[in-house]
């Protein structure tokens, strides 16, 4: 059974066609009659600005070297030609890793999409339980206030003393007839004069 090869990452594709590679800014003055002809030519073939102005470029050099093949002497042109197989093949392969890498691109799209959908979504429900956090706390300091303020009335209602029960009339009437307490038999005078 045999095994499926590894998918080339990046860094391979980069070692395997783009060896020691460089990028240089093409800056030249044209005329604007030129360079109006040339973005109509692009438009027309629905190419992006820059992406059109590098195809023209790359078919300008191919066109001048064709033309350097069919002046060539025989040697010279079988190198020349050699030269554009490896091209092609190259463009082939260049081609088919490319579609790979826009699938790969358009998956991890996809799954970008999805994280910042879940991250939005966890960001929502962050938010929520905040909300729902600062709701509670001031519902706890809330009760605390209320708690510590029965507890600093209850201790100020102290039970009223025996003495301070007893200030009613009909207390007082006893307290008259020589009632101390409970303890204390009343002791009712005869009403005779002399008496007691």
């Amino acid at each position: 059974m045999s095994q499926a090869l590894p998918e080339p990452s990046t860094q391979d594709f980069e070692r395997q066609f783009f060896p020691a590679a460089e990028v240089v800014t093409l800056t030249l003055p044209l005329l604007k009659e030129s360079y109006d002809e040339m973005v109509a030519l692009i438009e027309r073939n629905g190419w992006e600005l820059e992406k059109g102005f590098r195809i023209l470029l790359a078919q300008g050099y191919a066109y001048a070297k064709g033309e350097i093949l069919l002046q060539a002497d025989e040697e010279t042109a079988q190198r020349m030609l050699q030269n554009l197989l490896e091209r092609e093949s190259t463009y082939a392969v260049l081609k088919f890793e490319t579609f790979h890498l826009m699938r790969d691109n358009q998956t991890l799209e996809m799954r970008e999409a999805a994280l910042r959908n879940a991250v939005s979504g966890l960001e929502q429900a962050v938010s929520r339980l905040r909300r729902e956090n600062e709701t509670l706390r001031a519902e706890v300091q809330r009760l605390q206030g209320e708690t510590r303020l029965g507890q600093e009335g209850a201790s100020s209602e102290r039970p009223a003393s025996p003495q301070a029960r007893r200030k009613g009339p009909f207390c007082s009437l006893l307290q008259k007839l020589g009632w101390r307490g409970p303890s204390s038999p009343v002791r009712l005078s005869s009403g005779k004069p002399g008496s007691g």
